[in-house]
């Protein structure tokens, strides 16, 4: 006890020696204080305007946390994206090899969708064409000895419309394309699943006409449009919106379609066969019994 006592003392006289020293500094601090907190709550203008302030400070101060705090976490972020972009790539090159594997088979034996296992492919090549006329017409190498009959679809590689069988000898079949005017075909409007009909009016070589699309749809320049029908899977593409307008009626619309396929320079085709064709036609016999 008598060992700390002079130490105690001795803490306490600097303190006091302290204090001293700055007393001055802390009553100004103290009278500074003061003062700012009357004028503060001096006025409801003065409020406002210190509240003001202090928000934009904090608001200041809290945005350069957040940037901080964003910085710091830039690595983690770029390592989530890596992955991403390699899964991406991933996809990319399946869908490379899948599309490679359609446009380069050599045999006679049909492709399975690998996402709609219903849809079979058979791959076929052009032997002639023509696209000068109203009524063209395609000629490609498979037949029924191959597996391949009438209304089966009829597509490029990479799941763009070309039209449909119309006939079949034992080694070659005919296809009528979507340059043809006796061609019709449902469509949808992939923005918003909106139906139309199309069939080319026998003009452009590049362009098919859409009509009956609703005046609800409200179609724009770009908007891509899939087949609507049972022959072939709902992805594939028809063409891409050119212009629209709506009837004198204004009841519905009717759209300039620019063709995805180049009908001109067709080579390796896909004719498309769904497992279920015997089944949906005996069902549609059915009904119209």
């Amino acid at each position: 006890m008598r060992v700390w006592q002079p130490l105690s003392d001795k803490i306490m006289h600097r303190l006091i020696e302290f204090i001293k020293r700055i007393y001055i500094v802390l009553l100004f601090l103290l009278i500074e204080g003061v003062a700012l907190w009357c004028y503060a709550t001096a006025t409801p203008y003065t409020e406002s305007k210190i509240l003001a302030r202090t928000s934009a400070l904090g608001k200041s101060v809290s945005g350069a946390i957040n940037d901080t705090r964003n910085f710091m976490s830039l690595p983690e972020q770029n390592s989530e994206l890596t992955k991403r972009v390699a899964q991406l790539e991933e996809e990319i090159e399946r869908r490379d090899i899948a599309i490679r594997e359609l446009t380069h088979a050599d045999d006679h034996k049909p492709i399975v969708d690998s996402i709609d296992s219903k849809f079979l492919y058979h791959p076929a090549h052009v032997v002639s064409l023509t696209s000068n006329r109203l009524r063209n017409y395609i000629i490609v190498d498979r037949g029924t000895e191959d597996g391949i009959y009438e209304n089966m679809g009829v597509i490029t590689p990479t799941k763009e419309l070309v039209g449909t069988v119309v006939s079949c000898s034992e080694s070659y079949s005919v296809v009528m394309p979507m340059l043809n005017t006796r061609y019709k075909i449902g469509g949808r409007l992939v923005d918003n699943d909106y139906v139309c009909s199309i069939f080319w009016e026998g003009e452009s070589r590049y362009e098919v006409l859409a009509v009956e699309i609703s005046k609800y749809a409200e179609p724009k320049s770009g908007m891509v449009i899939n087949v609507v029908s049972d022959r072939m899977p709902h992805d594939v593409k028809i063409g891409e919106v050119e212009s629209c307008k709506l009837n004198a009626s204004k009841t519905a619309y009717s759209a300039v379609v620019k063709i995805a396929a180049d009908m001109q320079r067709l080579g390796d085709l896909l004719i498309v066969e769904n497992r279920d064709e015997t089944e949906l036609f005996n069902l549609m016999s059915t009904i119209q019994e």
